[in-house]
């Protein structure tokens, strides 16, 4: 029998089957995803472990809290040699806070997998919550004495879907082979050149080899034969410009422009 070949799509797949995992609370599978010599590196100087079970004694809680969703997802590949894979990327998490208030968390990380036989360990983790530069608070180091969940990479963040509900996400690779998984309400709008689309977000854009007409969903609206705009997001209408939220504004098809008008007339 051969050995078993991975590829790129299926490392991608196992980093976000292990952060989901981990996420959901499932933590039987999330172990079983993980390298007897697994090492973790965290936030914190205190936040250095090595081999599994040491690292699992630290989640032992985690299994009791609430499951988090995640947002802003992307995953990458790094590099590859024999049967060793670097993953990276980044990903938001919110958790509810004190009130009703949300807590919300930005996460890099990078992961190394290691084939053995046939199945996929993950070798290496490290993760870091990422401060905006305009922030100027920081969290202070927790004390040597004070029991840390030290691999609770993913606190301090029950996202709200700005789609409404739960609904699948859009998986999109852009053409730095980076892979993104975005919920429908995260996507503001995409303008389509030729046969190249660049997806804007709130708070970021890429270019995807991909067409309007393959990213059709029943929350975006063709305003144009170039553009593809999330509806919710369209604030206003005049003749023949679309403006959203945020002050963009898109040109509309003048072929297409009382259908939209009705489809938002609710709206204004």
């Amino acid at each position: 029998m051969g050995t078993q070949h991975y590829t790129e799509k299926d490392i991608l797949d196992k980093s976000r089957e292990l952060i989901h995992a981990f996420m959901n609370k499932q933590l039987l599978p999330f172990k079983n995803l993980l390298d007897e010599n697994f090492v973790w590196v965290g936030d914190y100087s205190s936040q250095y472990i090595q081999g599994r079970e040491n690292f699992l004694k630290t989640v032992e809680l985690e299994a009791a809290l609430p499951p988090l969703e995640l947002n802003q997802e992307e995953y990458a590949m790094l590099t590859h040699e024999r049967q060793t894979w670097v993953t990276y990327g980044r990903f938001t998490v919110t958790a509810q806070g004190m009130g009703d208030t949300p807590l919300s968390s930005k996460v890099h990380f990078t992961f190394v997998w290691k084939q053995n036989k046939e199945a996929l360990y993950l070798l290496h983790a490290n993760a870091c919550h990422v401060i905006d530069e305009q922030v100027q608070e920081t969290a202070p180091e927790p004390a040597a004495e004070e029991s840390t969940p030290q691999a609770r990479v993913f606190d301090r963040t029950n996202i709200e879907i700005l789609s409404g509900g739960r609904m699948e996400k859009i998986r999109i690779k852009d053409l730095n082979s980076n892979v993104h998984f975005l919920f429908p309400g995260e996507i503001l709008y995409m303008k389509s050149d030729n046969k190249i689309t660049t997806i804007y977000t709130d708070h970021d854009s890429f270019m995807a080899r991909i067409t309007l007409n393959e990213m059709e969903h029943p929350h975006f609206v063709r305003i144009h034969n170039s553009y593809l705009v999330n509806i919710r997001y369209i604030t206003k209408i005049r003749r023949y410009k679309a403006t959203l939220a945020d002050g963009t504004q898109l040109p509309i098809g003048q072929t297409r422009y009382k259908s939209i008008q009705k489809q938002i007339s609710g709206k204004e």
